[in-house]
């Protein structure tokens, strides 16, 4: 049984976490039952972590009223928000707790929100069977929320940044240029099973399990969706494992704002004298409107006539990593006119979220239904460049990804290359 309401304390992050903290620490003789029954006596800590555009604590309800206000939402959300109960308790400036009712079960769920520099962290120890009924799905339904996704390189990063040892993981391979797919896990073992299997079959990390054993013991894994969880911490100095828990979620929060935030749209300006900019970059900051196209990593001067001025650009670049695994010597590595097709076919053709343009061979512009939001698309050899506009936001671009990894290759990590342009 999850911790009561009244179990919560009022305070800070530290203090309300502590206690969830508390609910999954062991000590060796109970890890030594637990091993032996094969069983945990408690479900796992876990956390969600969500953009939140606008998202303020307190304001729960109320956004789901509004939702409700709206003949337009789909039959979905609405069945769910009209089937569960939502309570809201503030304990802290930037921490609440949160109660999702089930009458139909009469059961309560309960859950910590905590929002911090535009993203709610959401902590829990409820049973995953009942987070996918509850919260995951008021985080999909709200529309101010947003999951996080991040690359298989990134998620290495962020074990690594925790000082975690990776001990098990699970690693899929995916793609539309060969009917291979495979899906492969691994419980116990060393970092060095995971290079080998990407060797061998060309597979990447989508979730990792690791533990910390610098006393005391902690035991965690952590996916590529912005979520992770804490089965269980071993008895010993009080705050490792809340330093463990909090800094796993702020490394996923910095490995969002580094890869997705545009930091500089590509907003232009009237200016009424002639000038000239100075750009450092081979990508392609803006279609049409005359703008060239760099070619080159250099800088180089670029003279615009009155009434042009271009405030920076942001490009999402797909790397494609490709991986020559020794079990599929014979995989197709896609030409650049094959990943062109693709893509269309694929991707920007086939969603039907996605309405496109393409005005010469490898260049799209794409308008994104869902989020009312244009960017464009460039084909560079075997790596696709997604480029911002002056109304993109991170939501586009990650999601975009999210669709590219799941949909079309798994070979893609994510680089971003953003610029102020000076005038």
């Amino acid at each position: 049984m999850s911790p009561k309401i009244d179990n919560l304390p009022e305070g800070g992050i530290e203090e309300v976490l502590g206690q969830l903290i508390e609910y999954v620490t062991r000590s060796e003789e109970e890890r030594s039952e637990e091993k032996e029954e094969q069983k945990s006596k408690t479900p796992a800590l876990k956390f969600f972590i969500c953009r939140a555009h606008g998202y303020q604590l307190g304001e729960l309800r109320e956004r789901i009223k509004t939702q409700l206000r709206d003949e337009d939402l789909n039959h979905y959300p609405r069945e769910f928000f009209e089937s569960h109960l939502f309570e809201e308790r503030r304990l802290d400036d930037d921490v609440s707790h949160v109660i999702i009712t089930t009458p139909a079960y009469e059961r309560d769920d309960h859950f910590v929100f905590y929002l911090k520099d535009g993203y709610l962290r959401i902590f829990t120890v409820e049973r995953r069977k009942w987070t996918e009924r509850t919260v995951e799905k008021l985080i999909n339904y709200l529309p101010s929320l947003d999951r996080l996704f991040v690359s298989s390189n990134d998620l290495v990063d962020i074990i690594n940044e925790v000082d975690g040892n990776i001990d098990g993981f699970t690693a899929k391979y995916n793609s539309v240029f060969d009917e291979v797919g495979l899906s492969l896990q691994l419980h116990g073992g060393k970092h060095k099973y995971l290079d080998k299997m990407e060797e061998q079959y060309g597979v990447q990390p989508t979730r990792l399990e690791f533990n910390k054993t610098n006393s005391p013991t902690i035991k965690s894994n952590a996916t590529l969706h912005g979520y992770g969880s804490v089965p269980w911490i071993e008895s010993g100095p009080p705050g490792l494992g809340l330093d463990t828990t909090l800094g796993m979620t702020e490394e996923y929060v910095q490995k969002d704002k580094q890869k997705f935030e545009v930091e500089h749209a590509p907003r232009t300006r009237k200016l009424s004298e002639s000038h000239s900019q100075e750009i450092t970059s081979n990508w392609f900051i803006e279609d049409g409107k005359g703008l060239p196209r760099l070619e080159d990593t250099e800088v180089e001067t670029i003279q615009f006539e009155p009434g042009v001025g271009v405030d920076g650009y942001t490009t999402v670049e797909l790397v494609e990593d490709v991986p020559h695994p020794t079990e599929f010597e014979d995989r197709e590595i896609p030409s650049r006119e094959r990943l062109i097709e693709k893509l269309r076919e694929d991707i920007v053709d086939k969603k039907d979220r996605y309405e496109f343009s393409e005005w010469e061979d490898g260049n799209f512009l794409v308008f994104d239904t869902i989020r009312n939001e244009p960017f464009s698309l460039t084909v560079n050899e075997r790596n696709i460049q997604v480029h911002a506009k002056e109304t993109t936001t991170a939501d586009s671009l990650s999601d975009f990804y999210h669709i590219i990894h799941d949909e079309f290759s798994t070979d893609y990590q994510v680089e971003k290359h953003s610029q102020k342009v000076s005038v």
